[in-house]
C-alpha cells in the first residue's frame, strides 16, 4: 500500500509554486556561476583593466540592445515559447564558450553571442511569474523570486570551491548545467493565456507608456545607482584580490552575500504593503551609498562577508520594489515589453558604462578607491531620489494612462 504522507509530500513539492521556485533557483545559480567570476576569468587570461571593461561590458550592452526587442516578441510570439528557445540556445554557448575563446576578438564574439540569448531568460521569468501572480491570489511574486536568492549563492559558492582544482572555466560549465535544469522544471509550467490578443496590443498604448515622466526619471536613477552597483557586481572578485583573499574566501562571501538577500524577500513585501516603491527605492539607494563606503574604509577580506550582509537592502529591496515600480505604471498588455526596459536599464546601461568606467579607473587607481568615488555619487543620487519619488506618490501623473 502507498505510503500516503510521502505521496502528498510529493505533491507538495510538485506545485506549480513551487516549480516557479525552481525556476528561479536555477536560472539564478546560474547567473551566480558565470557573473561574478567572468572578470576573474578574462584577467587569467591576460586581459588588461581596459579590457576587462570592455569585454565584461558586452552582455549587458547586448541587454540593452536586444532586450526591448525580446519583449515585444515575447508579448506577441508567446512568453514561454521565446523562454524555452533563449535558455537552450545559452546553455548551449555557455558549455561551448571555453573551448572557443582564445583571443580578445574571438572572446568578444562569443562574449556577445551567449549574451544574445541569456539576457531575455530572467526578465521573460519575472513576466511569467507576474502572469502566475496575477491568477492566484495566495502567492506573490518576491515570495517566488525570493529562490533566486539561494539560487545565486549555490552557483557562486559552487564555482569558488571547483575553481581552484579545475580553474575559472568551471563557471561556465555550471553556468550551462544549471540553464539546463531550469529548462527541464519550465517545460512543466502552465502557461496562462495572454490578457489581451497579440493582435489587440496597441503601439499608441506602448508610446504613451515610453514618454511618460515618472518612469523615465526612474530609468534614469536605476541606470546611475546600477553604474555603481557595477562595483560589487563586477569587481568584487577583482576587489577581494586585491585585498589578498582566497578563492574560497571569496565564493563564501558572495554566497553570504547572496543568501542575505532571503528575509529581504518577505521585508519587501511588507513594505510595499505600507509604503510605495519609490519610497522603498530611496531606502535602497541610501544602502548602497553605505555599503561602497565600507569597502572604501576596509581592508580586510574577512569583513567583506559582514559587508556582503547588506546586500539584501541594496539589491532584494532595490530590486524588488523596482518590478513592482514598473508593474505599476505599465498597461497590462505590455508588461512583458516593460519588465525588459527595467531589466535592459538596469543590466544592459548602466552595467555596460559601469564596466567601461570602472575598468578604465581600475588601471590608474586601486579597486576600494573606486568604491570609494562611487559611494559619495550614489549618497548625491539617494538625495535627488529622495525628491523626485516621495514628491511624484503624491503626483495626480503617477499612473500611466490605459490604452485598448
Amino acid at each position: 500500500m502507498p505510503d500516503i504522507h510521502n505521496t502528498g509530500r510529493l505533491l507538495r513539492i510538485g506545485t506549480e509554486n513551487n516549480r516557479f521556485r525552481a525556476v528561479f533557483l536555477f536560472c539564478f545559480a546560474s547567473l551566480g556561476a558565470w557573473m561574478p567570476n567572468l572578470n576573474i576569468w578574462l584577467e587569467d587570461k591576460g586581459m588588461s583593466g581596459s579590457q576587462m571593461g570592455y569585454l565584461s561590458a558586452i552582455p549587458w550592452l547586448v541587454m540593452l540592445i536586444v532586450q526591448p526587442f525580446w519583449g515585444l516578441l515575447a508579448d506577441r510570439a508567446g512568453k514561454m515559447r521565446c523562454f524555452s528557445f533563449a535558455i537552450l540556445l545559452s546553455a548551449i554557448l555557455f558549455a561551448i564558450f571555453p573551448f572557443s575563446a582564445s583571443g580578445t576578438t574571438l572572446i568578444a564574439v562569443m562574449i556577445f553571442l551567449f549574451a544574445v540569448f541569456q539576457s531575455p531568460v530572467l526578465p521573460l521569468l519575472d513576466s511569467l511569474t507576474l502572469d502566475h501572480t496575477s491568477a492566484d491570489a495566495t502567492v506573490s511574486y518576491s515570495t517566488l523570486r525570493f529562490w533566486g536568492a539561494p539560487g545565486f549563492g549555490l552557483g557562486a559558492l559552487l564555482t569558488g570551491l571547483l575553481m581552484p582544482k579545475f580553474g575559472s572555466d568551471v563557471c561556465f560549465y555550471l553556468a550551462a548545467i544549471f540553464l539546463v535544469s531550469g529548462w527541464l522544471v519550465a517545460k512543466t509550467l502552465t502557461v496562462l493565456p495572454p490578457a489581451v490578443s497579440a493582435a489587440d496590443l496597441s503601439f499608441r498604448g506602448l508610446r504613451q507608456t515610453l514618454i511618460n515622466k515618472v518612469l523615465l526619471g526612474f530609468l534614469f536613477i536605476l541606470v546611475i545607482v546600477s553604474i555603481a552597483q557595477s562595483c560589487s557586481s563586477f569587481f568584487l572578485t577583482v576587489y577581494m584580490r586585491e585585498i589578498g583573499a582566497s578563492s574560497t574566501t571569496t565564493g563564501t562571501a558572495i554566497g553570504i552575500q547572496a543568501l542575505s538577500e532571503l528575509p529581504f524577500y518577505f521585508i519587501a513585501a511588507w513594505m510595499l504593503r505600507k509604503i510605495s516603491p519609490g519610497k522603498v527605492l530611496v531606502i535602497a539607494i541610501f544602502g548602497t551609498g553605505l555599503r561602497l563606503l565600507l569597502y572604501y574604509l576596509n581592508n580586510n577580506p574577512y569583513a567583506v562577508i559582514g559587508i556582503e550582509t547588506l546586500n539584501g537592502v541594496t539589491w532584494t529591496l532595490l530590486w524588488i520594489a523596482s518590478v513592482e515600480f514598473v508593474n505599476e505604471k505599465v498597461p497590462p498588455q505590455w508588461r512583458t515589453t516593460g519588465q525588459s526596459l527595467l531589466w535592459a536599464m538596469y543590466f544592459g546601461a548602466g552595467a555596460v558604462l559601469g564596466n567601461i568606467l570602472i575598468g578604465r579607473m581600475y588601471e590608474s587607481m586601486p579597486m576600494h578607491q573606486v568604491f570609494g568615488i562611487f559611494s559619495l555619487l550614489v549618497f548625491i543620487v539617494g538625495i535627488i531620489s529622495f525628491l523626485l519619488f516621495y514628491r511624484s506618490a503624491k503626483s495626480k501623473s503617477y499612473k500611466i494612462p490605459q490604452y485598448e
